[in-house]
């Protein structure tokens, strides 16, 4: 893993990704009850390959997305007390979100759709990396 990154990019990269992330599954819920404009197909375009470049620069290239998706038999000591606590971190935050999620669409009645699912699963796979990259200082 590197987080030669300093902790204020990292930091910035993971804002921007969840930000981006927030603003795809906002704006298509929105564009679900209302209608498509060109403005809101520009913002979602723009929300989807900021989602794509913020992914990239903040867990591919820092390896925080190899580092928490690698077996337990590849990491030291250190590495599986890291990996354990923001697991632990990321999915009780993780369930709490869900949870009030489905509270949430269960009294309007509204059903989920697609696009809301699959970046739930994106953030679970990313929540506890983003725990790793805000929280670890600079090697």
């Amino acid at each position: 893993m590197e987080l030669r990154k300093s902790i204020k990019n990292r930091r910035v990269g993971v804002i921007l990704t969840y930000v981006s992330l927030f603003s795809i599954v906002l704006i298509f819920e929105y564009c679900n009850v209302r209608q498509w404009t060109n403005i809101l197909k520009m913002i979602e375009i723009i929300s989807i390959v900021v989602l794509i470049v913020g992914f990239v620069f903040t867990y591919l290239k820092t390896g925080l997305w190899r580092f928490i998706h690698k077996p337990l038999k590849k990491l030291d000591e250190r590495e599986i007390a890291l990996t354990s606590k923001s697991l632990r971190y990321a999915y009780g935050i993780f369930t709490i979100i869900v949870l009030f999620l489905l509270l949430s669409f269960a009294i309007i009645g509204t059903a989920l759709n697609v696009v809301l699912v699959v970046s739930l699963i994106l953030f679970a796979h990313i929540l506890p990396a983003s725990i790793i990259a805000w929280t670890e200082k600079e090697v």
